[in-house]
Formats: C-alpha cells, structure tokens, sequence
C-alpha cells in the first residue's frame, strides 16, 4: 500500500491488484541483506466507485445517506485500490524476494 498527498485518484491508502506497481513505484522496502519487503493484504472494499482527484478526502453518496465504501481506477477491471478507512486492510503474508 502506498500514501501520497498529491493522489491521482483523491486521497486515501492506495492497494495495487498486482505486485509489480509496488515494486515499479518504490514502495518496496529494502533489507539489509538487499533483499525486499513487500505485504500482501486483504482488502475489504465494500461497494467502490471511480476515483476522482477532487474527492475532498469524503468518497459521494451512492443512495440516500449512504457512501461509497472505496474507490478504483476502473470499475469494470480494477488494478487500483482506495481506501480512506485503514481497517479495511488486513496485513495476511510479508513477501520477501531478492
């Protein structure tokens, strides 16, 4: 997961679907050994919608009172993951690689 104050999606903790956007974007953590860290998580994300750089750290509401849960990239394939509530992760493995 990953956390930037300028978000192309809005604010929240970022999950990416793949491994590689993690690794790609330098989320990884390095070992003294050289090796990296990364965690795979669970990631409960309720009923999503598209994600919008103008969210004000609220996500809209989808039916009456109501709030969508998280945000994606694209709702028909999603490769991204917002959340702005951060027990909607759960740490399940540390995945350490070379």
């Amino acid at each position: 997961s990953g956390h930037r104050a300028a978000a192309l999606w809005g604010p929240g903790t970022y999950f990416a679907r793949d491994a590689k956007y993690v690794y790609d974007g330098g989320f990884c953590k390095m070992l003294p050994d050289g090796g990296k860290v990364m965690l795979l998580c669970l990631l409960m994300t309720g009923i999503p919608c598209l994600g919008d750089p103008n969210h004000p750290g609220v996500l809209p509401v989808r039916h009456g009172r109501h709030r969508y849960s998280s945000s994606v990239d694209c709702l028909s394939n999603p490769e991204i993951y917002v959340t702005q509530n951060p027990g909607a992760a759960y740490p399940a493995y540390v995945i350490t690689f070379s």
